[in-house]
């Protein structure tokens, strides 16, 4: 997708790709040059950043089955209990 200027709509539709450096290299510096003026996007790339991070520190925690169990059980006895 090659583009003149990005707006925050298309840097919001294109910040994966951006993230991940997935596009083409005229797109990628038109999404740099919208960052260098706009603060908002700026800010969401920095959020979008530090989910990704936060989601990544999560894989050095155990993950209990018990709690999805339990879950699962829940669910199987209402939906017994509807039908």
């Amino acid at each position: 997708m090659e583009i003149d200027a990005v707006t925050c709509m298309e840097f919001v539709e294109l910040v994966t790709d951006y993230v991940e450096g997935a596009l083409p290299e005229p797109t990628m510096s038109q999404m740099e040059e919208h960052l260098v003026m706009c603060d908002w996007c700026v800010d969401y790339l920095g959020q979008l950043r530090s989910t990704i991070d936060a989601l990544a520190a999560l894989r050095r925690y155990p993950v209990d089955a018990r709690p999805r169990e339990s879950t699962l059980a829940a669910v199987r006895a209402r939906k017994a209990a509807t039908s």
